[in-house]
């Protein structure tokens, strides 16, 4: 063999199931030596004529391993340098003399239940005599069975375990395990290689450990994306031999994956898109909807009969914080974990969504409700960190005529949910009472441009938000610098720094209940508009 060609191993070999239901009894820790040939065996002693490196096979009737001939057989091998044994299982279990003697001069010991030598060697020889067979066959394979299959994460991982036949797994970039071989995600965690999976610029990459190589394979819809998914791939030690091909073959995984995301992401935003033209065709024709409208509320299983409850969600985006891409869909997911199966519609400044019931719901059930989604929304905000949700509910209405006021209710609901500095905040239109005289304010276009103007000078100093929101607070609890302090978790100096830099920067005098009322207003306003453009200077 020439010497630049890489060399495989019986471990290896076996790792690739070319001997199916084979035991390794013994010398386990030479699995990884280089293999030169395969060659059935004749005798014990004729071993010694084998060159270095090379597997003899012997069925049962050539080499019984219970008889005195094992031990002679396993000491002529050593002085070869034989590879290996591979022999038929007897009946009898193995002397331990035996085993310890395979230990002592690390030759593995390799049982079969019933051993053909002639196609043992028929299923090795081709791997040694060329590697690349090997690689080959891995990457055929894959391209095979992934052209075939759904490639939805269960069935890639399933595909890749086979043609490698080795522990493949999908894990986050914080190394947690998303699909497949908890042994490979595992082997992550103690090669302690999370930090290659958080790397500005993601690339495939290896990891050679003692008992084995760690392949890792990012999965991104452009060069220039994040990586937020791997593969990898526990490859089995001895020699370089497999990993280059096993690459390529996570790579044609990870390329036919990243497929599927981005044809379900078009597939998912195609529907969102039809859902929300669906909506408000219902929303235009409430008192009669025409028929086909009807036929597309039936295909999509909307059912326009009963009593409609409505949610409108929103998010309260802090300055200068991008929208998640995927957090409807992290939404869905909160609002099932609570009970709360639903596909989020998407309309101006969130997203509706709503329960249908047989019968009016009691006030008892709309408290639950509440409940549900708030606890939903802290959740999703936890995970967040900075990101703040809201929601408003609606009343219970029944028919389509009923869905669109509900909705109507839902939104007026969340435009006031998103006035307020806490986190969860759901109002449900019942329990607003005198707030919703606040409502005109707050929807009126003119009045929410006069609050943007006269807030102007404090997004000017401060685009962070801070001086808003410390005015906001400080006014929320009766001009209180202590409690204002508590809530923002500052310290009180902060707060009356602040406050001072508020009177400097504003024409009011917040001592004055008028021009105080005015301004609280605006803040109010400010936790529902982003704020204005402004230059600075």
């Amino acid at each position: 063999m020439p010497p630049e060609t890489p060399a495989v191993s019986l471990g290896q070999l076996l790792a690739l199931g070319l001997l199916p239901d084979s035991e390794v009894v013994a010398g386990a820790r030479a699995l990884d030596r280089p293999l030169t040939a395969v060659m059935p065996g004749t005798s014990a002693r004729r071993i010694g004529d084998l060159r270095p490196g090379t597997v003899a096979v012997f069925d049962g009737g050539q080499l019984d391993m219970t008889d005195v001939a094992a031990d002679l057989a396993i000491r002529f091998g050593h002085s070869a340098g034989i590879a290996g044994l591979v022999v038929q299982r007897p009946p009898a279990p193995l002397p331990l003399a035996t085993l310890r003697l395979a230990d002592k001069f690390a030759i593995p010991v390799v049982l079969l239940d019933r051993v053909d030598p002639s196609a043992v060697v028929a299923a090795l020889d081709p791997y040694i005599r060329g590697p690349e067979v090997v690689g080959a066959k891995m990457v055929s394979q894959t391209v095979h069975q992934l052209r075939t299959s759904t490639q939805d994460p269960d069935q890639l991982i399933s595909v890749l375990c086979s043609t490698l036949n080795s522990p493949v797994a999908l894990v986050d970039s914080e190394g947690r395990l998303v699909a497949g071989d908890r042994r490979a995600q595992e082997a992550v965690l103690a090669g302690n290689l999370v930090g290659s999976l958080q790397r500005r610029r993601p690339a495939p990459s290896t990891q050679a450990q003692d008992d084995g190589v760690i392949a890792l394979q990012p999965l991104v819809l452009s060069p220039d994306g994040p990586a937020n998914l791997w593969l990898v791939a526990r490859l089995p030690p001895g020699g370089s031999a497999f990993v280059e091909p096993a690459r390529q073959a996570l790579g044609i995984g990870a390329w036919a994956f990243t497929s599927y995301l981005a044809t379900q992401s078009l597939a998912a935003e195609q529907q969102s898109r039809q859902r929300a033209l669906l909506l408000t065709e219902i929303l235009e024709h409430a008192e009669s909807p025409p028929r086909r409208t009807v036929e597309r509320a039936t295909a999509v299983g909307w059912r326009l009969s009963g009593w409609h409850t409505a949610i409108h969600v929103a998010v309260n985006q802090p300055a200068g914080r991008t929208r998640p891409s995927d957090l409807r869909e992290r939404i869905e997911e909160a609002l099932a974990r609570n009970d709360l199966p639903a596909s989020l519609v998407d309309r101006p400044e969130g997203w509706v969504f709503w329960t249908t019931s047989d019968a009016e719901p009691e006030a008892q059930q709309g408290i639950a409700l509440t409940r549900s989604v708030r606890r939903a929304l802290l959740s999703e905000e936890r995970d967040r960190l900075r990101l703040r949700l809201c929601a408003g509910i609606g009343r219970p209405h029944q028919g389509t005529a009923g869905l669109k006021q509900s909705l109507h209710e839902a939104q007026q609901a969340s435009l006031l949910a998103r006035t307020q500095e806490r986190v969860g905040a759901v109002e449900h239109i019942d329990g607003m009472s005198l707030k919703r005289l606040l409502l005109g304010w707050y929807a009126s276009g003119p009045l929410r441009e006069a609050a943007a103007d006269l807030l102007a000078p404090l997004w000017a100093a401060d685009d962070s938000g801070e001086l808003v929101r410390t005015l906001g607070t400080y006014l929320d609890h009766e001009s209180s610098t202590t409690t204002t302090a508590i809530v923002l978790g500052v310290h009180r100096n902060t707060v009356l720094h602040r406050l001072e830099r508020v009177r400097s920067l504003l024409p009011v005098d917040l001592a004055r209940p008028d021009e105080r009322l005015v301004v609280h207003l605006a803040t109010r306003v400010a936790g529902v508009d982003t704020p204005p453009e402004h230059t600075s200077g």
